[in-house]
C-alpha cells in the first residue's frame, strides 16, 4: 500500500507527487489519458504537432520561477515570446516541442499508472489522496468513495463551476498568415479568442493552426455537430488561413477548461475520520486558474497531506 495516491498527472498531481516523494513518502500517481500532462496537451496531427489545451506559461512565484529555469535548462521548456502583438515584455514559454513536454519532464522521476480510471478509492488503498481531477469529478470520486467533505464545504465546492472551451486543430499545405510571433489573443472577440500558428510557435514542421473559441460560443455550439464548428470556426479565421487548403482537421472539447470564479485557496484538504483517511484536492481551480497556479495548488496539496500524516 502506498502512503499517498495522487488522482491526476497534469501540473498540479505531479508537483504534489514531487514534493511528496521529496518529503519521504511513498505516491501512486494514476491517471485515465494516454500521457501525462492533462491540459498541457499536444497532438500530432498528420505531419503536424499542435498545443490543443494550454497555449504558454507564465512564471511569478520563486518556486514556479525555479523548477521553470530547471526545465529550460534539461531542454524541455523554452521562451516563446514576449507578448502578443505589441508585447509587454514578460516571458511567455512554452514547451520545446509542445506544452506536454513540461509534464514529460515533471514525471521523469515519477512513476505514473496511465490508462487508469479512478471511481472509487478502496480500489487503490493508501493513507491519504491527493485528487486533481476538475471539481465535479473529484467530489464524484470522493462520494462514491464514501469520503465527501463536511457537507457546508461540499455544497460550497460543489458551486465551482467551469467554462467550455472548443478547440480547433488543423493542418495546411501552405503557410497560414498569423502575425509574429505566431499567437493572437482576442479576449473579447464573440467567436475566437486565441489563435495559434503551431510552425511559428516552432513547435511543428508544417503549418499547424490552433483555433479556441470563446466561453460563449462554446456553450451555445456545445452539442452542435463537429462538421458545422469546423465551418463557423475556420470562416471566423479565414483572415489568417493564408491561400492554403486544409489538410487534416479535428476538434477538442474541453467541458473544464478553466473556472468561472476559482476556490480561494491554493488547495481544500479534509479527514474522513470514520475511514481514517486524509483527502485533499487541488488543480487549476484553487486560487489561480493558470499553469503555475496548477504548479502553486500541488504544493499546497502535498503540504497539506503532509501535515495530516505527520
Amino acid at each position: 500500500m502506498s502512503d499517498v495516491v495522487v488522482v491526476g498527472a497534469g501540473v498540479s498531481g505531479l508537483t504534489a507527487a514531487t514534493d511528496l516523494v521529496a518529503a519521504g513518502h511513498s505516491v501512486r500517481v494514476l491517471d485515465k489519458g494516454r500521457g501525462v500532462g492533462g491540459r498541457l496537451a499536444t497532438r500530432r496531427l498528420g505531419g503536424g504537432r499542435i498545443d490543443h489545451g494550454a497555449q504558454f506559461f507564465t512564471t511569478r512565484s520563486d518556486e514556479f520561477v525555479a523548477t521553470t529555469a530547471a526545465a529550460t535548462d534539461d531542454g524541455a521548456v523554452a521562451e516563446w515570446c514576449k507578448g502578443f502583438g505589441a508585447g509587454d515584455g514578460y516571458p511567455r514559454y512554452r514547451g520545446a516541442n509542445g506544452m506536454s513536454d513540461l509534464a514529460k519532464w515533471m514525471a521523469t522521476d515519477i512513476d505514473v499508472e496511465l490508462n487508469t480510471t479512478v471511481v472509487d478509492l478502496a480500489e487503490f488503498p493508501a493513507d491519504a489522496y491527493v485528487l486533481t481531477s476538475p471539481i465535479p469529478q473529484s467530489l464524484a470520486i470522493a462520494s462514491f468513495s464514501k469520503m465527501l467533505p463536511p457537507p457546508e464545504q461540499h455544497r460550497t465546492l460543489a458551486r465551482v463551476d467551469y467554462h467550455p472551451v472548443i478547440a480547433l486543430l488543423a493542418t495546411f499545405d501552405q503557410p497560414l498568415q498569423v502575425p509574429a510571433p505566431g499567437g493572437v489573443q482576442q479576449p473579447d472577440d464573440p467567436v475566437i479568442t486565441f489563435i495559434s500558428d503551431n510552425q511559428a510557435k516552432g513547435i511543428s514542421d508544417v503549418p499547424a493552426l490552433t483555433l479556441h473559441a470563446s466561453h460563449q460560443w462554446s456553450i451555445t455550439h456545445w452539442l452542435t455537430p463537429d462538421d458545422e464548428v469546423i465551418h463557423e470556426l475556420l470562416a471566423a479565421a479565414s483572415d489568417v488561413l493564408g491561400d492554403g487548403s486544409v489538410a487534416e482537421v479535428q476538434l477538442q472539447r474541453w467541458r473544464y477548461a478553466g473556472p468561472v470564479t476559482p476556490w480561494p485557496d491554493a488547495t481544500y484538504s479534509w479527514t474522513d475520520r470514520a475511514k481514517g483517511k486524509v483527502l485533499a484536492l487541488a488543480g487549476d481551480a484553487f486560487a489561480n486558474s493558470k499553469v503555475e497556479g496548477a504548479f502553486l495548488s500541488g504544493k499546497a496539496a502535498a503540504q497539506a497531506v503532509i501535515s495530516h500524516l505527520t
